[in-house]
């Protein structure tokens, strides 16, 4: 097996073709790399925009092409735009977009305005996010708690476990439309880019892994008082007498 060092110059070969190539609109990397992240074992994962009528002849060249430690993905500009949409069966994947930059563009700045855009909850879909997100949140406060009462404490775990990301999804979605990240860059996230209200909150969640009543109690009395501050009321007042139980 070739070691990591060999792979390197065929990322680089890509990078040329898309630096000379008028046919290529824009070229990326994503992945750890686009986010500045790698670490010696990270793949070079890129991304070619080509135009619709070479896509055909660039896919079948380089998409999936065996290049070892180097992965290339061919989209047209249409296909980078229904990729990851909101709401779609890859809207998982939005979060690949955060902190990436185009690295070759002759789109005049059009991709990475989809990336930028991708990288967001929609704006007109922010406020329902949030709330269905608070919901599912209280929801799984709510069942932890229960166990706990009945002295299940490994239930009690597993529903806990299940509350940190709607959590997460509502208080990174509260700043700006951001998205949750994948777990191997929370940390990073936090530290690099800081909510700009939460933080501490968001800093909180791994205590549901495992949790007990005064850590759920704190984390949900915090949670309330920041979502109502942003004018989310109405999902806490639709739990009404079981809110109260669940604040103790």
């Amino acid at each position: 097996m070739s070691d990591h060092a060999t792979e390197r110059p065929r990322y680089f070969e890509l990078l040329e073709l898309a630096e000379t190539h008028s046919e290529v609109l824009a070229f990326w990397l994503t992945g750890s790399r686009g986010k500045g992240r790698e670490t010696a074992a990270s793949d070079y994962d890129c991304v070619l925009i080509v135009r619709d009528e070479a896509f055909e002849a660039w896919r079948g060249r380089y998409a999936r092409r065996a290049y070892g430690r180097t992965d290339c993905s061919v989209m047209t500009l249409e296909g980078l735009r229904a990729h990851a949409a909101w709401g779609g069966p890859d809207a998982w994947d939005r979060y690949s977009y955060a902190h990436v930059r185009v690295l070759v563009d002759r789109t005049e700045g059009l991709c990475q305005q989809v990336i930028d855009e991708k990288a967001r909850v929609p704006d007109p879909e922010v406020a329902g996010f949030v709330d269905r997100s608070l919901d599912h949140y209280l929801n799984q406060t709510y069942r932890a708690l229960k166990c706990l009462r009945d002295s299940q404490p490994l239930a009690a775990r597993l529903e806990a476990a299940e509350a940190i990301a709607p959590l997460l999804d509502a208080l990174f979605a509260l700043d700006r439309g951001r998205l949750r990240p994948f777990y191997k860059y929370l940390a990073w996230e936090l530290a690099e880019h800081p909510l700009s209200s939460g933080q501490a909150l968001a800093l909180q969640t791994p205590a549901l892994l495992d949790p007990d009543p005064a850590t759920l109690r704190r984390l949900l009395r915090d949670t309330e008082a920041r979502c109502r501050d942003a004018g989310h009321d109405s999902v806490f007042d639709g739990w009404a007498g079981d809110l109260a139980w669940m604040r103790g």
